[in-house]
């Protein structure tokens, strides 16, 4: 009944969506018009974001630098708490009329921003003698993620993160498995340690790895597989022998207790099964690194050493790491003097200096070359202070899978499933061959759970 609901709302959706593209077009093409002087009275630019106390206070003080250099400009920064409510709030005002001038999401957002006619191409911003930024400067793939909209760069990238594995070092030490610093380990050498690591010993676990995201290991495994997912046409592409598969593969990870999902505990992240030493290694976003960290979370009796290594690939197969995180957008309602001074904000957060900064105190990752190179930065990856050990791991481990980051397509649920969705429902795939081999579970086959995905997304 649940999913017939949902069901009804997504037909809702999509027309009142639709409703408002009609309006859209009716509106004709976005003017964007780049002053080449900043004008002298006061711009105020309304800014949201979703960031809490610690990354908050860090952002308000990148904030009080930029409104010393420009002080005619005053930003008021708002944090809506999360991106679910970000994305809600936003969608409302963009039809109110009363939108923030610059605000950060994910491409999903703003795909779906951009459908509503809430968003501007940054391109003239980009190329402007006075204002623009030199694009080869910024990670390629993070610049294409921002290009893959149909006529133009609608955002630019700001606070993006990769996936990494933290390991119980102690507990592999222990068994005589050592890793070389951010050595790229296979699946198949993992399941290979389950008779090592796997059992009721000392230094054993009840499960091998954890993956906290359980669309993430669809997704990106698709990759890996080189099978089909989804496009920006908004195709869905997983009926294949190759996605079959892959989801045989992990089926037998999870019957040999190789692979485990925060399921398992009935947890939305492994994190805490992880300090527990349920589960020897985990999987997830290098922003949340401190969530794995024994130093950070547990009392110092507690403590235990760990390792911190990229994501694991398939041998002889594609290499595949993914890119998420959210990126920066101007919104359409601001006006020129207000569309210029928001630009001028994208510009001073993601300067090599700040962008440097930012990655070094928030687990995000510098999104321009430059950043990667500032001193700051360097020092922090290869010569590290005793407090940020650990972010080093992260950044080194970031950085040896940098060349293979790849982004979801993006689009919107205008007469078609969103990416959103699409996304969601590879989560459901995989949580359902989890389920299904538990011996109280309804048995469903691969076929089976793919039928279901696709039913959920085929009208």
């Amino acid at each position: 009944m649940k999913r017939v609901i949902t069901l009804l709302a997504a037909f809702v959706l999509v027309f009142s969506l639709a409703g408002c593209l009609s309006a859209r077009e009716d509106q004709g093409e976005i003017e964007v018009v780049v002053l080449d002087e900043l004008p002298d009275e006061e711009i105020t630019i309304k800014f949201w974001h979703i960031y809490g106390q610690e990354k908050g206070a860090l952002l308000d003080e990148m904030i009080a630098d930029f409104m010393e250099e420009y002080p005619n400009i005053v930003v008021e920064a708002e944090s809506k708490s999360n991106y679910t409510n970000l994305l809600s709030v936003t969608k409302v005002a963009i039809n109110k009329g009363t939108a923030p001038d610059v605000l950060v999401g994910y491409p999903d957002h703003f795909a779906e921003y951009l459908d509503l006619g809430g968003l501007i191409p940054l391109d003239k911003f980009v190329e402007h003698e006075t204002w623009g930024v030199d694009l080869d400067d910024y990670i390629d793939s993070y610049v294409a993620e921002n290009q893959q909209y149909a006529d133009g760069m609608y955002s630019m990238p700001y606070s993006k993160s990769t996936e990494m594995m933290v390991y119980n070092k102690e507990f592999f030490d222990a068994n005589g498995i050592t890793f070389d610093d951010y050595e790229v380990l296979y699946w198949e050498d993992i399941a290979a340690m389950k008779d090592t690591m796997v059992g009721t010993g000392a230094t054993q676990c009840e499960f091998l790895i954890n993956y906290d995201s359980s669309a993430n290991l669809f997704i990106n495994s698709s990759r890996q597989w080189d099978a089909g997912y989804t496009n920006s046409d908004g195709e869905v592409l997983v009926d294949n022998a190759n996605t079959r598969a892959m989801l045989t593969y992990f089926q037998g990870l999870i019957e040999d207790k190789v692979l485990a999902l925060p399921l398992e505990w009935e947890e939305s992240y492994g994190s805490t099964n992880f300090l527990q030493q349920d589960v020897c290694m985990t999987v997830g976003s290098t922003a949340g690194l401190k969530y794995n960290l024994p130093g950070v979370q547990l009392d110092e009796a507690d403590y235990f050493e760990v390792g911190i290594l990229p994501t694991p690939q398939f041998k002889d197969k594609t290499q595949s790491a993914m890119q998420q995180g959210p990126n920066i957008a101007i919104m359409e309602n601001a006006d020129n003097a207000e569309r210029l001074a928001s630009w001028l904000l994208i510009k001073h957060l993601t300067t090599a200096e700040n962008t440097a900064a930012w990655a070094m105190e928030t687990g995000y990752l510098p999104v321009t070359y430059s950043g990667f190179n500032s001193t700051l930065y360097q020092n922090l990856m290869n010569d590290p202070s005793p407090d940020y050990i650990y972010e080093s791991m992260v950044a080194n481990a970031a950085y040896t899978q940098l060349s293979y980051n790849n982004y979801d397509p993006a689009f919107a649920g205008v007469g078609l499933i969103s990416s959103a969705k699409v996304r969601e429902e590879a989560g459901y795939a995989m949580e359902k061959l989890y389920v299904s081999l538990k011996p109280e579970a309804e048995d469903k086959t691969i076929d089976q759970i793919i039928s279901e995905m696709l039913a959920q997304l085929t009208w």
